[in-house]
């Protein structure tokens, strides 16, 4: 890898083969990091595009809100981040003439768009919580998770404010170290988060079980998709966390990508799953309802509500009768033979 090329490379015939990177080492790193990056967009890409249906049904027809506009926020904001992250630490960078500055400003911009990033996913999951433990009797739990959620965004700020003043990289952007504080506040504060929001939604599962009503398709696609969604962003994140935590971080940037991949895939997929069962009750109220807060409506059904005249504090009337096939149960049916 040392040795030099039989013809020009820039006009330089004595340029290494690892050009325009100035190790072995950093060639292999980045080449590692680039192939990882564009498998990574390309998976998030394919996936958007088998979903256009869905979203075509689901998601265009609904009045614009808080809920649509994360949706597409989370769907679409990580694949432009992707697209522009592959400019930097790649062969093309040398043609962008990049100062050491520059490479600064791409640290913040890559920080700062995975933690907005993990943020508007964070609010999707926390509405799937909202959505198990509503009424007076959680108000506490649901309190405490949005001081928590509040902590996780506190830490992803410390741990970015430490660390990008401190991470070094070459002259196209290549990271060469890490500081150990954004393993420390950034990372740790992500996952302590997500375990504790899956720890919520297991435990009202196993109450739902033991209720008897644990079959009901709400209860079920809530413990579904946070079992998976937690699995799968926990590995990515601990993946992420270990490879910034070896010595050289050459290969520190290989999981970024999956990692947006992922935070956007199970963003925008567990919303359309939720609308997807939420169309199963035609947006009718039927005999059995559920009388909720406001946050519920974002969880049941996401883009569309109707407003009880006499409620008080902006409660919502939604359907707990969801479409299930001969013999299925629903919420209510379930409290009543308990």
């Amino acid at each position: 890898m040392t040795t030099s090329l039989g013809n020009e490379v820039n006009g330089n015939r004595n340029a290494p083969l690892y050009f325009p990177f100035h190790s072995a080492d950093g060639a292999a790193g980045a080449q590692a990091v680039n192939r990882s990056s564009v498998a990574a967009l390309a998976f998030l890409v394919w996936d958007i595009l088998i979903t256009v249906d869905d979203e075509v049904n689901l998601i265009w027809p609904r009045a614009w809100n808080y809920t649509k506009y994360v949706y597409f926020l989370v769907r679409y904001l990580p694949m432009l981040v992707q697209v522009s992250i592959l400019l930097i630490g790649s062969e093309l960078t040398p043609h962008f003439h990049f100062t050491a500055h520059d490479c600064y400003i791409w640290q913040i911009y890559q920080g700062v768009a995975a933690s907005s990033i993990v943020a508007m996913v964070d609010t999707v999951l926390i509405l799937r919580i909202y959505a198990l433990y509503h009424g007076p009797r959680h108000h506490v739990i649901r309190r405490i998770v949005i001081i928590l959620f509040t902590l996780e965004l506190l830490g992803l700020g410390v741990g970015l404010g430490l660390a990008i003043p401190g991470i070094t990289y070459d002259d196209i952007c290549l990271i060469i170290s890490v500081p150990h504080s954004l393993i420390i506040f950034g990372g740790s504060s992500v996952v302590i988060f997500q375990f504790l929001l899956f720890g919520l939604t297991l435990y009202k599962f196993i109450q739902a079980v033991r209720s008897g009503w644990g079959d009901v398709p709400l209860i079920m696609l809530l413990m579904r998709d946070g079992t998976w969604a937690f699995f799968l962003l926990s590995f990515l994140y601990v993946g992420q966390i270990g490879l910034y935590a070896q010595p050289d971080s050459t290969f520190a940037g290989v999981l970024y990508c999956w990692l947006l991949s992922a935070f956007s895939f199970c963003g925008y997929r567990i919303l359309l799953n939720l609308n997807r069962l939420a169309e199963r009750t035609h947006g009718a109220h039927v005999s059995n309802t559920l009388r909720t807060g406001t946050n519920i409506q974002f969880t049941t059904q996401l883009f569309h509500s109707q407003q009880l005249p006499d409620t008080a504090e902006g409660s919502y009337e939604l359907s707990a009768q969801l479409d299930t096939p001969p013999g299925g149960r629903t919420l209510e049916s379930s409290k009543k033979t308990h």
